[in-house]
């Protein structure tokens, strides 16, 4: 059970999501059903991506329970636990979809504010992005650089991206909890970084130094020279 539903298996490739619900709580019920309906809006909103968990739909119009793929290979943070090392080169092309999946979200006008290594999901010996439920949509216009600029959390997703970047490179999980904390990291909150693959554009993302999205993006590309495409953000 997650925070807003109840993930229940249908069958061998799909799961349900029923929005949670308290007996006279009224105003949770609808809190959960707003959480699943902005999970749904922000998956259309996405469409189908390689590096995003796929969406099939609305299994019950009454509830808004949606329908999911289903991922029998586990969150990320389990599958690092329970699987060797693999290859540099898989790593590396793992590090490379994160990004890539993240561009594509910011691209779509769509924050995702639970950025973490438990809310990616091992699909088909891939990684893909799972849990809009916390999501902010914006206009299709909407200036994305503006908004990193004038509001304060959106640069907080990047560090997430550079806690999953790092537990693909380390093979090991971590996570800084910023809204635990109230505060960036510090050195001392901070595992050693030093020889990892991409181990500039997790200490970046870890030190507030990318502006926003694009930045990162525009960094990753030059840095590990792979000619990755921009989208109309751009």
């Amino acid at each position: 059970m997650g925070y807003s539903g109840y993930i229940c298996k249908a069958d061998d490739d799909t799961i349900i999501k029923h929005p949670r619900y308290l007996p006279d709580n009224e105003p949770y019920n609808e809190m959960y059903r707003d959480m699943i309906s902005t999970e749904k809006k922000t998956y259309e909103r996405l469409g189908n991506h390689k590096g995003i968990i796929p969406f099939l739909g609305v299994h019950d119009q009454s509830t808004g329970a949606i329908k999911l793929a289903y991922a029998p290979q586990g969150d990320l943070e389990s599958y690092i636990q329970n699987h060797d090392k693999p290859s540099e080169a898989i790593r590396a092309s793992w590090i490379q979809s994160i990004v890539e999946t993240f561009w594509h979200i910011y691209s779509c006008k769509v924050l995702n504010q639970d950025v973490k290594p438990n809310n990616i999901l091992v699909h088909n010996d891939s990684p893909e992005v799972a849990d809009f439920g916390n999501a902010e949509i914006y206009a299709l216009d909407a200036d994305m650089k503006a908004i990193y600029m004038e509001e304060p959390f959106p640069r907080v997703y990047i560090l997430g991206i550079g806690c999953i970047i790092y537990s693909i490179a380390a093979w090991r999980a971590f996570w800084y909890d910023y809204f635990v904390q109230d505060r960036w990291p510090e050195s001392e909150d901070l595992p050693v970084t030093t020889g990892l693959l991409c181990e500039d554009t997790i200490r970046k993302c870890w030190s507030n130094s990318y502006e926003n999205m694009q930045s990162l993006y525009e960094d990753f590309n030059a840095s590990t020279g792979t000619d990755l495409p921009f989208s109309k953000e751009e």
